[in-house]
């Protein structure tokens, strides 16, 4: 597999033109190859990551019963979502896992303040949470729209046609909090921590803690839904990777980073047993996303008789709603149609002990 390169954002932002040219090269060639690169001097302060990581542990250790009264019942989500509700599994089922693999983690979501359809939900008991997170979603979404310019640059489209569809964004914030969980409970496949995906948004920014357990998919190796881990040497570096939407708006010309997050390489090559626990972890990702009336369907400058356009027109409310409702509530009704398949046998049968021959 390609490097995942680490780039200077601060090069794009403040540098020379040759430095502005290499840090464009840069980023499309690692993007290209992997769908993933690493920023460094991207403006947030190891100061404010420490709290940022801070808060969100705040968060997740408070009684069960408090963050119950922010749990998210929308599509979009907002508020606290329980340990198991999602399986990402259901989106694409890579290497150890089915569709009845469970993710192993909680997690809370945040998106744009002046959304009045879905509005956020904010704990009563942390105050300066919504303050800092607030400060924090507005310094991300400046990160990600000086990167599309960027990436605009490194596509060759310079009206701002992308740049258009990403203001004002749909974007969600999400803290994730990994528990504790038996080393077994990976290994035989029952769980995982959450399964391999392409993040459904435009661009992803992460942070994650010392833990580890970041994979991405190695993308010469395909058919060997091979991964590759991304262990956090340094908490300040800014992990980023494409999405679903910025696939489908290139028409296929850039693709979504698949990843996963799975085991700890420390406790890889570990026979699992009742005794060993994998420790819990933090991570904290900014989900850039479209608004909700804005087309995820292919742009003019992606598409022409050579390269039709390989995605169907659909609003950003319509495509998150269908990528949400494929992990949360599929589930359920794969369940209730294997009940009423069962129903259905039985009464059959029932009929059939009940019906005399025909004379």
């Amino acid at each position: 597999m390609e490097a995942i390169l680490t780039v200077d954002y601060s090069h794009w932002v403040s540098g020379t033109e040759e430095q502005r040219h290499g840090f464009v090269e840069n980023l499309m060639k690692s993007l290209k190859n992997t769908g993933f690169v690493k920023l460094i001097n991207h403006g947030f302060s190891e100061q404010q990551l420490k709290e940022a990581f801070d808060w969100s542990r705040k968060f997740f250790k408070q009684p069960l019963e408090v963050k119950k009264e922010i749990l998210s019942t929308t599509n979009p989500v907002r508020g606290n979502t329980a340990t198991g509700a999602e399986t990402t599994s259901l989106l694409n089922v890579g290497v150890g896992e089915s569709h009845s693999t469970k993710d192993h983690k909680e997690h809370f979501d945040k998106g744009n303040k002046d959304d009045k359809d879905w509005p956020n939900q904010w704990p009563k008991s942390l105050p300066g949470f919504q303050t800092f997170y607030e400060n924090y979603y507005e310094q991300c979404e400046t990160v990600c729209l000086t990167l599309i310019k960027a990436l605009e640059e490194g596509l060759g489209v310079y009206d701002g046609c992308i740049t258009e569809r990403c203001v004002p964004s749909g974007t969600d914030l999400r803290l994730t909090h990994y528990n504790k969980i038996p080393l077994e409970d990976i290994t035989s496949g029952r769980k995982i921590r959450i399964s391999s995906h392409s993040d459904f948004g435009i661009i992803t920014l992460l942070f994650q803690d010392g833990v580890g357990g970041l994979e991405v998919q190695d993308r010469s190796k395909p058919e060997l839904e091979s991964f590759i881990p991304i262990p956090p040497t340094n908490n300040t570096e800014m992990v980023t990777n494409l999405g679903a939407t910025m696939q489908r708006w290139t028409n296929d010309k850039l693709f979504g980073g698949i990843h996963r997050v799975a085991m700890p390489e420390a406790l890889k090559g570990i026979n699992g047993s009742s005794d060993i626990m994998i420790p819990g972890g933090t991570s904290i990702a900014y989900l850039f996303k479209v608004k909700k009336e804005v087309s995820v369907g292919p742009i003019a400058a992606f598409v022409d008789e050579k390269h039709p356009a390989k995605y169907p027109e659909m609003t950003g409310l319509e495509y998150h709603q269908w990528c949400n409702s494929r992990f949360y509530w599929m589930e359920s009704l794969v369940d209730a149609c294997s009940e009423a398949a069962r129903c259905l046998s039985v009464a059959s049968s029932t009929l059939t002990e009940n019906s005399s021959p025909l004379s």
